[in-house]
């Protein structure tokens, strides 16, 4: 940038540059002294760090040109510096393994860490062609710096009756719109319908239960007759004479829960009870085991990041009038940090893990959790080390995250 001195006073200059790339631009020299009629130049060196929240595209800057003698006549050139796009996409399936006799749940972690959105697509195959993936048909955008979680199940083609577990080894392939495709290997174990040692247990219990079936029909049943013969024989006359006692007082108890019965039906009816089937009025907004019929679906992921040492909070609050109803929680770990994420409400807290114990956990509560109106819901990391991803240089944060859902009324 040049700068001319039109005046008739020595002059020193100062710059400022404004805007976004204020933050990581530098004018060289930083100030500048001319005499007058004289010009002089400067070089605005452009750094922008190569990190997710610097967006690609075209950047408008502004140069304040202050004069130390007269401050009144600064300038501000202005211009635009473009800013390329870098791509830093990692992807990770988890489980790697699963089992089960129909379907095994897989997930795949799609981590953009570049500056630009990426859109990708998933495929699934394994040799022997013995297993059939469930992936999205469309293509998934990824927003800068987020990480979307993908489902791709898997399911055998046919079915194990008995037999030895199966394994079946496949590979998910995560292709984005413009880079190379990202191969993520992973095992479903397949076990067989009839579980091992069933037939031999089936025998095991027919053969015992022709024992005793045997048993009771030729030893035991006909001691068992003749002892409760010749134990009852004298007891009859006596049985039915009080069969007949009690059968003349069940009379007399039937009449009169005929009578109670009919006053009872009076009594409703003065009092109003013929109401009495109506069903019950539905539990107001807020409350209650399931939601209100006008509840929304509810989403929110809050992410923290914290140097080593350092503890940062992210918090969403319930907005006035609206009841949260938390079902659902997914922390996050895509670095593999240590120190501790903290899940809580207001001042108290949910939960408490430590980072190094995983890489992504969910929760889900058959009984959801209520947070009133106005209350935070709030996502702590403290920072002991940061992880060092699968690829890409060493984080000098930690970065995790929680995916919160349910509903809100």
């Amino acid at each position: 940038m040049e700068v001319r001195n039109g005046g008739e006073l020595v002059e020193a200059y100062r710059f400022e540059v404004l805007g976004p790339a204020g933050a990581w631009t530098v004018v060289d020299p930083e100030t500048l002294s001319l005499y007058p009629g004289t010009a002089g130049r400067v070089v605005l060196k452009f750094r922008p760090p190569r990190e997710s929240s610097t967006s690609a595209g075209p950047v408008a800057f502004g140069v304040r040109v202050l004069p130390q003698e007269r401050p009144d006549e600064a300038v501000v050139p202005e211009g635009v510096v473009e800013v390329l796009p870098f791509d830093g996409l990692t992807a990770e399936l988890t489980p790697r393994m699963s089992q089960g006799r129909g379907r095994g749940r897989h997930q795949v972690a799609v981590d953009n860490r570049g500056n630009r959105p990426v859109s990708v697509t998933l495929a699934g195959s394994d040799r022997r062609d013995a297993l059939t993936f469930a992936v999205p048909s469309a293509a998934t955008t990824v927003e800068p710096g987020r990480a979307a979680f993908v489902r791709s199940d898997v399911r055998p083609r046919r079915r194990v009756w008995r037999g030895q577990d199966m394994p079946h080894a496949f590979q998910v392939v995560v292709t984005p719109a413009e880079g190379e495709p990202i191969p993520l290997d992973g095992t479903y174990l397949q076990q067989p319908m009839a579980p091992r040692g069933l037939l031999k247990t089936a025998i095991a219990v027919a053969v015992v239960a022709g024992a005793l079936a045997g048993m009771w029909f030729g030893v035991l049943r006909p001691a068992v007759r003749s002892t409760a013969k010749n134990a009852v024989a004298g007891s009859v006359t006596a049985a039915q004479s009080q069969a007949s006692e009690a059968k003349q007082k069940a009379a007399d108890a039937q009449g009169a829960a005929a009578a109670a019965q009919q006053a009872a039906a009076g009594a409703q009816q003065a009092a109003g009870g013929g109401a009495s089937g109506s069903p019950r009025p539905a539990a107001s907004p807020g409350t209650g085991l399931v939601p209100a019929p006008g509840a929304a679906l509810f989403s929110q992921r809050l992410k923290a990041t914290a140097p080593a040492g350092a503890t940062h909070a992210e918090s969403y609050q319930v907005p006035d009038g609206k009841t949260l109803r938390l079902t659902d929680l997914v922390l996050e770990n895509p670095q593999g940090d240590s120190g501790t994420i903290t899940i809580a409400v207001g001042d108290t807290p949910l939960l408490a893990p430590a980072l190094e114990n995983f890489r992504e956990q969910d929760f889900h509560w058959a009984s959801p959790i209520l947070i009133g109106e106005k209350q935070k819901l709030t996502v702590t990391v403290t920072c002991g080390r940061p992880g060092q991803p699968l690829s890409g240089p060493a984080p000098s944060d930690c970065s995790a995250a929680a995916l919160l859902s349910g509903s809100l009324e």
